[in-house]
């Protein structure tokens, strides 16, 4: 068998290691508290990532899909504790939980909701500024650019990434006392309400 030539198998070694270092790229430095302002100005997105929910010896997982409108939302939740397809759907004071086997829930909360109908913690209010790299409304403590203290939880934004300009958090971590949060966005997508036209 003819061996390849030179140009050839270097191009291959190229190859590789271009694919290599890509791989390897680091994630964003956490940005300063000041630079993640702009994120309060992001109300039309959808982000799709895993949940890991760890609750003492307890652990569970789940595909996420979270459409924001808004202060409308949805989620698709993809096999919580092997329960299948779960859709949440909110707007103020109004929530609606449909369980893969078809019953719906309603609620005032979202808390309330997901805790009856799924039977885990999930402080989705708070999440919804959480996972844009934000305090929630109301007393916190900021100790530095990736760690939150709010409520009961304990916040660390342990990667971010750049989407459109804006940095974003890539992975979530929420802890309280025993029961710990992960949420790993894959993909983010903004959508930005189309600006009118002046008037001649």
């Amino acid at each position: 068998m003819k061996s390849l030539p030179d140009y050839r198998y270097l191009a291959a070694v190229l190859l590789l290691v271009l694919l290599f270092s890509g791989c390897a790229s680091q994630p964003l430095p956490a940005p300063e508290p000041q630079e993640l302002q702009a994120n309060a100005q992001l109300w039309n997105w959808q982000a799709q990532g895993r949940l890991a929910i760890k609750d003492g010896e307890e652990r569970h997982s789940a595909n996420l899909d979270w459409q924001q409108q808004g202060f409308s939302y949805q989620l698709m939740i993809f096999g919580p504790m092997g329960q299948g397809t779960a859709r949440l759907d909110g707007q103020p004071f109004r929530v609606t939980l449909t369980t893969s086997d078809g019953q719906t829930l309603e609620a005032s909360s979202p808390e309330s909701l997901i805790r009856q109908g799924l039977g885990w913690e999930f402080p989705l209010s708070n999440l919804i500024y959480w996972v844009r790299g934000l305090p929630a409304p109301g007393q916190h403590l900021l100790v530095d650019s990736r760690n939150l203290i709010q409520g009961r939880w304990e916040v660390e934004w342990r990667r971010f990434t750049e989407v459109d300009g804006y940095s974003l958090p890539s992975l979530l971590i929420a802890r309280h006392g025993d029961l710990e949060l992960r949420l790993a966005i894959n993909s983010w997508q903004l959508h930005f309400p189309a600006q009118e036209e002046e008037s001649p």
